[in-house]
């Protein structure tokens, strides 16, 4: 209940937004053009098909992608991956790694005011790709409750919020949230494809950011990142971490 109530809130807050046409353009908002980003986060993962206790460790964060807007829309794709090899529970550590595929479809849908400052708002579906690795460090350990996997696709719902500061400066708020879904698992004999929806699973992530126009075609953003993956279709599973993340644009 509480996943469908966050996805009604996430609806709610997009719908009463005031339509109105933006005064400036795409490109000029959404930075057109190729970026790379990366940061370094705290990572939380509980992968019941091995163990119930919760495994924590840092985890580097990589992303490249480009984003190309249009007349009344954009597109945004990225592709994603990170790697750690010592995510812990106490004295047993596991190899983790995740990547994932996001391709975004982006549309202005109004603005509004807060205290006499123009916020512009953008709402679109997504689609994300999702993969997950997880390898006890245990020696002679090679048994399948050594390794788990999961690949999950999702439809999903973004949104992105942008207040500009002054010419050269803006904070932004962006984020994505699945709506249904579906994918596979490790679990044996449990490994087939399964229908995800909003009570079994849930994947987001939301980020908050400052940007600042280096030149006309060099463009930086620092911020704090967000995400989510959890699936209860098979054994338990839930991966969340906290990033502060560094993004630099290159205007095409």
């Amino acid at each position: 209940m509480k996943r469908i109530n966050l996805v009604v809130v996430y609806i709610s807050i997009l719908v009463t937004i005031a339509s109105a046409q933006t005064p400036q353009s795409l490109n000029h908002l959404l930075g057109d053009g190729i970026f790379v980003q990366g940061g370094l986060g705290y990572l939380a993962v509980r992968d019941e098909y091995i163990s119930k206790e919760k495994y924590s460790g840092s985890l580097p964060y990589f992303e490249g992608g480009w984003i190309k807007s249009h007349d009344s829309s954009a597109v945004r794709f990225g592709i994603e991956y990170r790697s750690s090899s010592d995510v812990r529970n106490n004295n047993v550590s596991a190899k983790v790694i995740q990547g994932g595929l996001n391709l975004d479809y982006i549309y202005p849908i109004g603005t509004f005011q807060i205290i006499k400052h123009d916020i512009f708002a953008f709402f679109g579906p997504s689609m994300e790709m999702y993969a997950y690795d997880r390898t006890e460090n245990i020696a002679g350990g090679s048994g399948d409750f050594y390794h788990s996997y999961a690949t999950l696709f999702f439809l999903c719902i973004n949104s992105t919020l942008i207040l500009p500061l002054g010419s050269d400066f803006s904070a932004e708020w962006s984020g994505m949230l699945n709506l249904i879904g579906w994918g596979n698992r490790s679990s044996v004999p449990q490994n087939k494809t399964k229908f995800i929806s909003v009570i079994s699973g849930i994947s987001g992530y939301t980020n908050i950011l400052l940007r600042y126009n280096i030149t006309e075609t060099f463009l930086l953003k620092v911020g704090y990142r967000f995400e989510i993956s959890q699936s209860t279709s098979w054994d338990y599973l839930l991966s969340a971490s906290d990033n502060v993340i560094v993004v630099l644009a290159y205007r095409i």
